[in-house]
This record gives structure tokens, sequence and C-alpha cells, in this order.
């Protein structure tokens, strides 16, 4: 049965929720697949912008790296998310950071389209192939890297879709039909 993979996307005019003191956009680019064992929450505020009206979304927008949820994302999906990392609540808004724990090294860096910094460091993946096998079922899954995308499979999107939350997007990366194709 094919793979396919996703990465959570913003629709245009979707909620953005960003930490009060900038210094915290360091932190979220740095989780990387580690439990938390100690947990002190960021204040989080929602952008607010007297010229535009920004839609609900029960996924607002951080970043691909860093999902956050709403209560009823949260109520429909924690049983189905613990297996892949940490709810962990955060102050200010109603939200919840969503720490994937969960790291595949799955990346088919000779597929893939990479660009990279002097130093061989990844700086942007352009094209995304992956090692299917390494993936299995999981359902949710980050790469070994900084700032990697969150990844999610054809079954979360479903559950996702299935519970009615609203203004969630995926963006399609990649298929395993891709892989048979070369």
């Amino acid at each position: 049965m094919p793979i396919s993979l996703y990465e959570f996307a913003v629709l245009e005019d979707q909620e953005w929720i960003l930490p009060v003191d900038d210094s915290y956009f360091e932190f979220f680019f740095g989780l990387d697949g580690r439990v938390l064992d100690t947990w002190d929450p960021p204040v989080m505020q929602r952008i607010a912008d007297d010229d535009r009206v920004y839609l609900y979304s029960d996924f607002p927008w951080l970043g691909e790296h860093a999902p956050l949820l709403r209560k009823p994302a949260v109520d429909a999906l924690a049983a189905s998310l613990q297996p892949y990392g940490q709810l962990l609540p955060l102050r200010g808004e109603e939200v919840w950071l969503f720490n994937v724990t969960n790291v595949i090294d799955a990346l088919d860096k000779e597929r893939s389209q990479i660009v990279t910094f002097e130093d061989g460091d990844i700086l942007a993946i352009e094209r995304y192939a992956f090692h299917a096998d390494r993936i299995g079922n999981a359902e949710i899954f980050k790469l070994p890297m900084r700032a990697s995308s969150v990844f999610v499979n054809d079954v979360f999107v479903d559950r996702v879709r299935n519970a009615g939350l609203k203004t969630v997007s995926f963006k399609p990366v990649w298929t395993s039909d891709e892989a048979r194709q070369r």
C-alpha cells in the first residue's frame, strides 16, 4: 500500500499564535524529538491586526515544525497523538504544543533535492524523498535535524478531517508511488 506524507500548511488569513517573548522562537526551532521532562510554558498571543480578520483555526499557525492545537483538536486527537509525542499546555492563549518525539531517519538524501550550507548541514529541502520501509505505519514523525517539519501520513490527515476540525491544511510532500516510478 502506498504511503503519502504531508506537512502542515498555513492558509491565507489563518490565525497565527506566536510567543510574546521573541527569544522563544529559538526554543521552538530547537525542538529535536527529545521528551521535555521539565516544562515552563511560554506565554503565547494571537496575532491581531486592525486591518485584517484572521480565520479561527483548531491548529493555529506557528510553523510546520511545531504544531499548535486548540482544545477541540486536543479532545479529538489526544489518544492518536500520544504514541508520537507530548501535548504541552502553553500560557496566554488556550493552546497546546505538540512536541513530536518520534524521530525517524527516513530522508532519502540521494533522491531528495537538498540545499546545504558550505559545511554540509541542511539549509532547506526543496523536494523530499523518503525510505518508506523506515517509516512503516508511523502516523507522525520528524527527521533528525534542526527545525524539521512534522510529517504526517494519510491516516492522520483523515483523522483530522473526520473530526471536523476547522481551518487545518496539509501540503502533500511525497508519496511512495513516486519512488517506484524512478
